[in-house]
């Protein structure tokens, strides 16, 4: 009688051998094959060996990876001789006659995947067992069974470490860990790394198979053993998880064939679990044993350790990368900043502008129109930080244009909330525009839900804050909104003081407001632009200490120096010296 066998010993005790039928001999890992071979990428028919009259032949049932005689690939069916090999995946079958021939004891070995290891067949209560310094091929009732040597673990675990040692980023740490577990646990099919992300969700990190398969192929994980896992934090050793009564509610372990499986936790430094290792099956049960586990928990651990590394690692080159942005942005935000006083012939203007984190969402500029006239915003977008900055950018542009787009400066100022509502951004922006004309004793404000600024009149060193009852809606809140301009008289040695919330809302580390009221006794006092600026500038400062800035703080103060006349007869006086000059200088050529 023809058979197939595990092994070329003659002793019928220490070999596997299958009887072949008189008809069709299937193999494969289905339940129902004669051959029933559950290890590696085996399909589930696999091959057939069928017989004609006295002859045995081998052929591909259409498997997957294909079958080989003889290490050459099958492509049509062959005609068996004695000895002849037919391997299916990692298992080499050996075609005899009439019975297992006998060889000397020094021939006794296998090939495993292709390649020959030496494995010699040893016996063991209960199971056949074939042994090498690498793997371990183990029979039993059931199945076949892959298993490293101790000797393959030690060096896969020395290798893991030398491995992370070197390691710093996640997508170097993670395929080595992968890598290394497939050589300790060759019955493996599938290792995968699964972390949580900031919510809090289960995220595979990093998959490997040891088949190789499709990118588009979607590897789908269990999240009842990894959170089964992370909520123990301890070690998972399943046999049969399709059968196991710990997951016996998830639908999912069945659908997704997993057989034998271990999952172990990763720890952080302080104990806490932020995600799990785990390797499985989808051969026979019991494909890994107790001693696995504690294994794989030890290979976890180290693991857990070094990817904790890589993340603090990562998270470091992130937050640089973050302050070298932050650097470049508070930079441009600078540049968008006026870097000189307005040309404003007859008025002094100085500011100060201190952004609370690197960049700000607070604004002032000086926009000079066509007349001669110069507009001087001082604004505050609400929040601070990179979005805030990106919107006052925005707004920058889009005053300087309505600005210049009509002469009249309430309707300027309505077209620049229609357009900046239109964003639909949800922010908005308090907005104070005073428009300074050298030929007038008069300035313009329009005030869009700002605080009005502080004047103070040189004649009588009398306070007031006009365009305060006459303010609008802050800018972006709605469109269609109307705003009023207001008129002031700004007469020699009368001081305007424009600011943001940032000054008078300056906290202490008592949470005590600097407060309006501050601001207008400082101003009261007196003095130059420049003067007053020191002087409100170090109260805020002296008021809140070391305690950080909890607001942008910005400040700009208008003074009028000389009068329209004056500024009109310096500017013919120079005229006449000019002509006077060029006079000269024709008289003498």
């Amino acid at each position: 009688m023809a058979y197939l066998s595990t092994s070329t010993i003659g002793d019928d005790s220490s070999a596997e051998r299958f009887e072949l039928q008189d008809g069709e001999t299937s193999i494969g890992r289905h339940p129902d094959c004669h051959v029933m071979v559950d290890a590696g990428a085996v399909s589930r028919y696999h091959a057939k060996i069928v017989r004609r009259d006295n002859d045995f032949l081998v052929e591909d049932s259409g498997s997957r990876n294909g079958t080989f005689l003889n290490g050459q690939l099958l492509t049509a069916p062959e005609v068996l001789r004695e000895g002849d090999r037919v391997r299916i995946s990692d298992v080499e079958l050996i075609f005899h006659h009439d019975a297992v021939p006998e060889f000397a004891q020094d021939q006794n070995q296998m090939t495993f995947d292709g390649s020959n290891f030496g494995i010699m067949m040893v016996e063991e209560p209960e199971t056949e067992r074939v042994s090498s310094s690498k793997v371990e091929f183990r029979s039993s009732t059931d199945g076949l069974k892959l298993s490293a040597t101790a000797e393959a673990k030690l060096e896969a675990l020395m290798r893991i470490n030398s491995n992370l040692s070197n390691a710093l980023g996640l997508d170097e740490v993670l395929p080595k860990v992968l890598t290394s577990l497939f050589d300790i646990f060759p019955a493996a099919d599938r290792g995968f790394v699964v972390m949580e992300d900031g919510q809090g969700n289960l995220v595979p990190q990093w998959v490997k198979t040891r088949q190789t398969r499709d990118e588009t192929e979607t590897v789908r994980i269990s999240r009842t053993i990894i959170r089964e896992v992370m909520n123990s934090g301890e070690a998972i050793l399943s046999l049969d998880a399709s059968e196991d009564a710990r997951f016996d509610s998830s639908q999912s372990i069945a659908d997704f064939s997993i057989r034998s499986m271990i999952c172990a936790p990763l720890l952080d430094g302080e104990g806490k679990a932020f995600g799990a290792l785990q390797i499985d099956s989808l051969k026979g049960r019991g494909q890994f044993r107790d001693e696995d586990t504690d294994l794989l928990s030890g290979v976890a651990a180290q693991a857990g350790i070094v990817i904790n590394n890589a993340r603090l690692y990562e998270q470091a080159l992130h937050q640089r990368e973050v302050e070298q942005d932050l650097k470049l942005a508070t930079e441009v935000q600078a540049a968008f900043l006026p870097q000189s006083p307005p040309d404003a012939p007859g008025y002094r203007v100085c500011s100060y502008y201190q952004a609370a984190n690197h960049i700000g969402g607070d604004y002032f500029d000086y926009i000079h129109l066509a007349d001669g006239r110069v507009g001087i915003v001082v604004a505050d977008v609400v929040g601070h930080g990179v979005a805030a900055a990106m919107f006052m950018a925005k707004l920058s542009a889009e005053t300087r244009f309505c600005l210049a787009s009509d002469d009249n400066v309430a309707r300027a100022i309505e077209r620049l909330n229609d357009r900046m509502s239109r964003l639909h951004v949800e922010r908005f922006i308090t907005f104070l525009l005073m428009v300074i004309d050298p030929k007038s004793d008069t300035a313009t404000i329009v005030n869009a839900g700002h605080m009005a600024p502080v004047v103070r009149l040189a004649s009588d060193g009398t306070i007031s804050e006009p365009g305060e009852e006459e303010s609008g809606l802050p800018i972006a809140i709605d469109d269609g909104m109307s705003y009023e301009a207001v008129e002031v008289p700004m007469h020699v040695g009368d001081v305007a003081v424009m600011y943001t919330d940032g000054i008078n809302e300056a906290m202490n580390a008592n949470d005590e407001e600097y407060g309006m009221e501050s601001v207008r006794q400082l101003t009261a006092i007196g003095g130059s632009a420049e003067e007053i600026k020191d002087r409100l500038v170090e109260g805020v400062l002296n008021h809140i200490g070391p305690t950080p800035p909890f607001d942008d703080m910005c400040l700009v103060v208008v003074e009028r120096i000389s009068n329209a006349e004056e500024v009109i007869r310096d500017t013919s006086d120079t005229v006449d010296e000019d002509v006077l000059g060029d006079l000269e200088d024709g008289l003498s050529g």
